[in-house]
């Protein structure tokens, strides 16, 4: 794409793009450049509080004619200090509302604030999040910066006004800033083609949270999977989720999950219809007997996907209860059998539900699994009456529970770890409205609190998990309630690790790029906003892990791939897939979730570290995550692009010598595939709606190599490497493998 170039008091201009395909024109219209004192097609509304002003909005100089914008004039307003958000508005009416259509729905403008204490608030005909397009900082403070922003949500509708908030002062003090100048220029109007090139910066110096994992769990159906789908299905479905090999044509065989969450039933399944559980599938075997004695060849399906977990490489296991033993149980169900109940076990049973745990998480570490952690509770804030194996708990009892839990663990000397306490939604951590398990990390990690503390428990791990649900609704709620949770979590000095999630919330928002319903969605949209979840999860709550909750489900009732990762279709009479009675077996279906979660679970694996990355943190448009290797030797960059329109990006990552970059693609029409033209960083094209995963390999800087908890050595001659006992090494560095100290590789 051939630069734009402003031509002044020109109301019109022309784009020539050039394509493989040939030339395109691209019209662009220009709605105000302000060169000659007016603000064009456009009327500075009056709609705002001038006590907040030292200088109202008006046209006036440029204050800073440098970088992108030496223009004379601009239009801009000064803030008094620490003012207040309210009608701290700049209006900008169109003289002539236009429609907005696949044409025109890109609105660019050129920036600045001289100093940026609050987020600025970007909006069309309202002032409201319901016409937000943007709200954030710029780059920095004293420069002009180009934002465009792609209005599709509102296509069809009239754009009337720009409503720029200068300061959102709502959630913060407004105290402590000085005055402050806001400028804009060169507000235009052009078609999706036109989105400027992203300049995207890694900073591999600037390190965050390091990876534990990525996950999703065996709930409900993996057991009838393994139990009534063929060797050739559930092999198939075992190779999508754990491997991490190519297949012959250099595809990905699989998401390569480094974590598999392994529900420990309560036994409801023994009860069938007495059960207070009416679906089959949502009842489960235990490997309790009433007796006290144990039953390991229950739940030999869930065992069988266990063990290709483990055979596939899977690091970490996570052994997670929703209900004791129904035969703990004040109900004598796995649920509250209907009654209003804050916690399901006998008062005089938690040492033996403890024990019932450690003992289940000591046999599988006999049996050579890694079992990370024990989750003793499951979204503790409900009731749980009906429905499904669940149980409702208050903070103190889960502190009891967990105190001996933790003497189990420590009898038995296993590296297991407690994780609690699965909060159902992030605003249980640190507040909430359910009575009996709320303020969690104040209730379980402040030390005054004498009931209920646990953070000195060697067994207690320094890390909270919660859930994903009820705050995905709105692009404000994605970002605010994660760093709250994240600050809240970093007081105590814990980590947070998000364990389950599925689009079980109503329809996001229109505002946050989501079609107007589930039923208007696809499900490259449903899988495309799991990525933004993921992408607002790791960046904004500065999560440590993520797994996805239940791998398989039919789709019923219109809720496409909602709530799984593999689509079950079960055999009818005719052979056709449907959804009739699973046990009757069937075909399995690799779903558009699975693929995007593989974005980011093949790649960023457990040590992998985030780094910072700048010029991609647009909710509706493009976002990135970057992450770099233990050995700081491969960096991933996973990039979530919201627009309807593909982007150029130009990925600069001082620091970082890439000899080799390969990018995966998930969109409509592609899952996971490499895209061999995408290998040079500084001009990569993202497809639109699409998931794309960059991985760039670096040479040894150093000419040395990890080996066998020793460093080969390696001098340069000739711009050529050489190991000192004068090898060759091959293409600049030495070939994966097993080296010995004269540099030889070692060939099993």
């Amino acid at each position: 794409m051939c630069p734009l170039i402003m031509k002044k008091k020109i109301h019109i201009i022309l784009l020539a793009l050039f394509a493989m395909t040939g030339q395109e024109v691209i019209a662009q219209e220009i709605l105000a450049d302000f060169e000659n004192g007016t603000a064009g097609q456009l009327r500075i509304n009056t709609n705002y509080d001038s006590s907040l002003f030292s200088v109202t909005p008006r046209v006036r100089a440029n204050p800073s004619q440098t970088g992108i914008n030496t223009s004379e004039r601009c239009i801009a307003a000064t803030n008094v200090a620490n003012a207040g958000w309210w009608k701290n508005f700049l209006i900008l009416d169109l003289k002539k509302p236009v429609t907005i259509t696949d044409d025109n729905r890109i609105l660019s403008l050129s920036a600045y604030r001289s100093i940026q204490p609050k987020d600025m608030r970007i909006c069309i005909n309202t002032y409201e999040e319901s016409g937000q397009l943007f709200q954030g900082k710029l780059s920095s403070d004293g420069e002009w910066e180009r934002l465009s922003f792609d209005m599709l949500r509102f296509q069809g509708e009239k754009l009337k006004s720009i409503y720029i908030i200068l300061s959102c002062n709502w959630s913060d003090p407004t105290s402590g800033w000085d005055e402050a100048t806001y400028c804009f220029d060169d507000i235009t109007l052009s078609g999706v083609e036109s989105l400027p090139k992203a300049s995207v910066t890694i900073d591999v110096s600037a390190k965050e949270q390091t990876i534990q994992h990525f996950g999703s769990s065996d709930c409900w159906t993996a057991e009838y999977v393994s139990d009534y789908f063929s060797e050739k299905q559930k092999s198939k479905a075992a190779k999508w989720l754990f491997s991490r090999g190519m297949d012959a044509k250099g595809n990905p065989e699989g998401i390569g999950l480094s974590c598999w969450r392994v529900n420990v039933g309560a036994g409801s399944a023994s009860q069938g219809d007495d059960s207070n559980i009416e679906e089959e599938i949502h009842r489960t075997e235990c490997f309790l007997n009433e007796d006290g004695t144990y039953d390991w060849t229950r739940c030999n399906g869930q065992q069988w996907f266990m063990q290709q977990a483990k055979e596939y490489g899977v690091e970490h296991f996570v052994l997670f209860s929703n209900s004791p033993p129904i035969y703990y149980t004040k109900t004598g169900k796995a649920n509250a059998n209907g009654q209003k109940l804050t916690c399901n076990l006998k008062t005089t049973y938690f040492d033996e539900f403890a024990e019932f745990l450690a003992n289940t998480a000591q046999h599988f570490a006999d049996e050579g699994y890694n079992i990370t952690y024990i989750s003793p509770v499951n979204e503790p804030q409900y009731d749980w009456k009906d429905e499904q194996e669940g149980a409702p708990w208050d903070n103190s009892d889960i502190a009891k529970l967990t105190k001996q839990l933790d003497k189990s663990i420590t009898n038995r000397q296993l590296s297991t770890k407690i994780l609690i306490p699965e909060a159902g939604s992030w605003y249980n951590l640190y507040g909430g409205t359910n009575a009996h398990a709320n303020n969690q990390l104040d209730a379980f990690f402040k030390r005054s609190n004498t009931t209920t503390y646990i953070g000195s428990l060697a067994s207690v791990a320094k890390t909270v998990a919660g859930h994903s649900y009820w705050t995905v609704g709105t692009n404000q709620t994605l970002k605010e309630v994660r760093q709250t949770a994240r600050a809240k979590a970093k007081e105590y000095g814990v980590d947070i690790i998000q364990t389950e999630w599925s689009m079980l919330d109503d329809a996001p928002s229109v505002e946050t790029g989501f079609p107007e319903s589930y039923s208007a969605a696809s499900k490259m949209d449903i899988a495309l906003y799991m990525g933004k979840v993921i992408y607002c999860d790791l960046t904004y709550g500065n999560m440590t892990g993520w797994s996805y909750w239940t791998v398989f489900s039919q789709e019923k009732w219109g809720h496409k791939n909602r709530f799984h990762l593999i689509r079950l279709n079960a055999t009818t009479d005719t052979g056709e897939e449907s959804n009739a009675d699973i046990k009757r077996g069937g075909i399995l279906t690799a779903d558009k979730n699975l693929w995007v979660l593989g974005n980011y679970s093949r790649f960023i694996r457990p040590g992998y570290q985030r780094v910072q990355v700048e010029g991609a943190d647009e909710l509706n448009a493009l976002m990135g995550s970057a992450w770099l290797s233990p050995e700081a030797d491969t960096l991933v960059t996973v990039f979530v692009n919201m627009d309807k329109g593909s982007r150029e990006v130009s990925l600069s990552f001082p620091g970082f010598e890439a000899e080799e970059v390969n990018t995966f693609v998930t969109d409509g029409k592609h899952d996971l595939q490499p895209d061999p033209d995408q290998t040079d960083a500084a001009n990569l094209k993202l497809p639109s709606r699409s998931v794309v995963t960059v991985v760039m390999s670096a040479a040894d800087p150093d000419g040395i190599a990890e080996v066998k908890n020793e460093r080969v050595k390696s001098e340069k001659w000739d711009n050529c490497w050489y190991t000192l006992d004068g090898r060759k090494i091959v293409n600049g560095k030495l070939p994966k493998g097993v080296y010995i100290n004269n540099g030889r590789k070692v060939v099993k």
